[in-house]
């Protein structure tokens, strides 16, 4: 059980630390915004990334629990389970964060 949560939790900090970055990149990138139109492009990226760090960090949970299973060994089983939901982790948060500003991007020319 101690690597499964030792997965978990170092996914989501992970997850959580690469989401902040991109949502001071996403910042920057909606610069020119008012605050009113970016608003719900943050709101969406927010929720969004909330959503994909939960969901990677119970995705490398159930990754170990399988490699472990098939008799692997504790290190390499974290050590993949947190590679690939890390990278993956990190991919989304990037489409994301275009999703976000796509959003705030429809608001400003439409409403």
């Amino acid at each position: 059980m101690t690597p499964k949560l030792i997965v978990a939790i170092s996914t989501l900090l992970l997850n959580i630390t690469a989401g902040v970055v991109i949502l001071f990149t996403m910042l920057l990138a909606m610069n020119g915004f008012s605050g009113s139109d970016a608003e719900y492009g943050l709101i969406a990226y927010i929720v969004l990334a909330i959503l994909i760090s939960i969901s990677m960090s119970i995705g490398a949970f159930l990754l170990t629990h399988f490699l472990l299973k098939k008799q692997f060994t504790s290190a390499p089983s974290v050590l993949i389970a947190i590679l690939v939901f890390a990278i993956a982790g990190v991919v989304l948060k990037m489409v994301s964060s275009l999703i976000g500003i796509d959003l705030a991007d429809y608001v400003r020319v439409n409403y």
